[in-house]
């Protein structure tokens, strides 16, 4: 009797939790996702609460930023050079930044940003981007990462988006055509990173600098409309898809973090394996997006079952937010949670609630909201590195968090929310 009773409370808790993931019958999803999505008090928390205080400290005289502040805003010593992938997103964040508030010191802070990348960032004679210049634009380290090219080239498609100076739509697509001339690995994907003149670097490969290109990609796109940037995402997205997407039993899939020069994934743990829960969410919004561009209808089923993998394996049930990574196998999960991976896993519910309209990921898009404004979102300004119990575990230090991650999220749930 007992064991009967047993069998129909489980039966019941898994028709009400199939009920809860289905969307209501005759419901728009945008339409239902924008009554849950408060569009206003994302705009103020990015704005107001974030990056205000970037605008007020970051941009210097030459177009360079200072990118190192503690959580009290001060600036870090010896800041005498920038890295490409820090000029790069706040290049973005102030052009997010005027486009979403028509604020003019944003917009003179992106173009200034942009100038200086395109005067002393980019090589004017074998193309691409050096990896770090000093405030004076002279030469600190020439080599050419695939990861800081992939920002290069975002940060310009949308200071042409939102601009339409028609400097930044050539220096975009020409940026796109040496990056893809200069570090397509001959296996399929780019290296990871090459010398000043595009001689590839050896080592073990990630997935990280595909996955941002591919979002650089989407971007150049959306702002240009140009075919080849098109093609490039297609090719990007099929050899993900196809390569490295990893298929599980119960219908999700993954993609693992780290590959030898074969892409072949690092097997083990011990071996440098792993899967970065962060990624999964950033992947499944990614291309959502994607398939919404046009870029080829097979994408959204895939995000559908990274979601999956990511809701299963990475998601906090009980008090919302993603957990940091997986063993390969998916059997150990490192249950800490950076803010990085909250706002990938907000901005994934946001756009796969509004392809579906489901309503679990509705409810976690309020369960994991809400742990962002309790434990993440710092009333000095920006957020903090982590969730509570986990900055009460390990250190997450005392560096303001660079704006990209909460910029995309922030700028999807206006989107989304209007």
């Amino acid at each position: 009797m007992r064991a009967a009773r047993r069998l129909a409370r489980s039966a019941g808790a898994a028709a009400l939790a199939l009920l809860l993931s289905l969307p209501l019958a005759g419901c728009d999803p945008k339409a239902k996702t924008a009554q849950t999505i408060d569009a206003q008090w994302h705009r103020q928390a990015l704005l107001d609460g974030h990056l205000s205080k970037w605008l007020a400290l970051a941009p210097t005289p030459s177009g360079m930023f200072l990118t190192a502040f503690d959580r009290d805003w001060r600036p870090r010593p010896n800041q005498a050079a920038v890295e490409l992938t820090l000029q790069a997103r706040l290049v973005y964040a102030m052009a997010i930044g005027y486009e979403l508030s028509r604020d003019r010191r944003y917009l003179e802070a992106a173009t200034r940003g942009g100038d200086f990348l395109l005067e002393h960032f980019h090589d004017p004679v074998n193309g691409g981007f050096f990896h770090v210049v000093a405030a004076d634009g002279k030469l600190v380290a020439d080599i050419k990462r695939t990861y800081g090219q992939a920002f290069a080239l975002y940060a310009l498609s949308h200071l042409y988006r939102v601009t339409q100076d028609e400097r930044y739509r050539k220096a975009a697509l020409r940026s796109w055509q040496e990056i893809a001339a200069g570090l397509r690995a001959p296996n399929g994907g780019f290296v990871n990173e090459a010398t000043r003149n595009f001689s590839p670097m050896t080592g073990a490969r990630t997935q990280n600098p595909l996955m941002h290109l591919f979002e650089a990609l989407l971007a150049l796109h959306e702002a240009t409309g140009d075919a080849a940037a098109l093609a490039g995402a297609k090719q990007l997205g099929d050899f993900v898809v196809y390569k490295l997407l990893q298929g599980r039993p119960d219908g999700g899939a993954m993609i693992a973090e780290w590959y030898d020069a074969s892409w072949v994934p690092l097997p083990t743990r011990e071996a440098g394996g792993y899967v970065d829960l962060g990624h999964q969410f950033e992947w499944s919004h990614l291309l959502q997006t994607a398939a919404r561009q046009g870029v080829s209808p097979l994408y959204g089923p895939v995000a559908e079952r990274l979601l999956q993998y990511a809701l299963q394996k990475g998601y906090d049930d009980v008090d919302g937010g993603a957990f940091n990574r997986a063993d390969p196998d998916g059997e150990r999960v490192v249950r800490e949670k950076f803010a990085w991976q909250q706002a990938e896993c907000l901005h994934a519910m946001i756009v796969g609630a509004q392809t579906t309209g489901r309503n679990d990921l509705l409810r976690r898009y309020e369960q994991t909201l809400a742990l962002i404004r309790n434990e993440l979102i710092d009333p000095r300004g920006g957020w903090k590195g982590g969730a509570l119990q986990t900055c009460q575990r390990i250190s997450c230090g005392d560096e303001q968090l660079d704006p990209y991650h909460m910029t995309s999220m922030h700028r999807a749930a206006i989107e989304a929310g209007r």
